[in-house]
């Protein structure tokens, strides 16, 4: 039983460290969006396999950064809704405290509205997803717990 309870804990830990998320932004797929998400469609990115982005490269790491899903929000200057009009989901490494507010290179022309950092798997999901998939993830654990306790 010690045996179990010691390989549950390592197969969660590994499971912390490496963070799996969406990866798509919503000009080039359709099911990106705010309200049209659908994770089905959507590509999913192994984070921790992934080469670092050009600008974290020159930098010498004794270990590899934290790594997190992102989200980031843009609106169209122009448009009258205050709503999101781009959605850009991906890998996040290095500082996880402060968004690049830098225009995205897809639609450089489009106003960045802020970000959302997460350290779940797929946790860069549309809200409404990402509410389900933390309610199931929460009966699972309780459900382990129960278990391990008799």
């Amino acid at each position: 039983m010690l045996l179990l309870r010691a390989l549950l804990l390592v197969t969660l830990a590994a499971a912390v460290f490496a963070v799996t998320c969406y990866e798509c932004d919503s000009v080039n797929d359709l099911y990106c969006g705010v309200d049209d998400f659908q994770s089905n469609d959507i590509a999913k990115t192994d984070c921790d396999a992934m080469e670092l982005p050009q600008a974290d490269q020159p930098v010498i790491y004794l270990e590899r950064p934290e790594t997190a899903c992102l989200t980031k929000y843009y609106k169209d200057p122009l448009a009258a809704a205050a709503d999101a009009s781009f959605v850009r989901r991906s890998c996040a490494f290095g500082d996880l405290t402060a968004c690049d507010t830098q225009p995205d290179p897809v639609m450089p022309q489009l106003g960045f509205l802020g970000c959302v950092f997460c350290h779940g798997d797929l946790c860069n999901a549309s809200p409404r997803h990402a509410l389900a998939s933390f309610s199931l993830l929460l009966a699972l654990a309780l459900s382990i717990i129960i278990h391990l306790n008799f």
